[in-house]
């Protein structure tokens, strides 16, 4: 599922993003840096099959 991710200043619409655990991207109309992080990253599949007991 895609999210949007808008600038903290503006409220422009920077990008729609899926997966991901940090995002840095500059609004084109505001100049603003914007900084995001995912709140809880998730193992990737193939880390949780590893990872469990035979």
């Amino acid at each position: 599922m895609l999210k949007d991710c808008r600038c903290g200043r503006c409220n422009r619409l920077l990008a729609r993003v899926g997966e991901f655990t940090e995002l840095q991207i500059k609004c084109s109309r505001c100049r603003t840096l914007n900084h995001v992080r995912a709140e809880s990253p998730e193992q990737s599949p193939i880390k949780r099959r590893s990872s469990q007991p035979n």
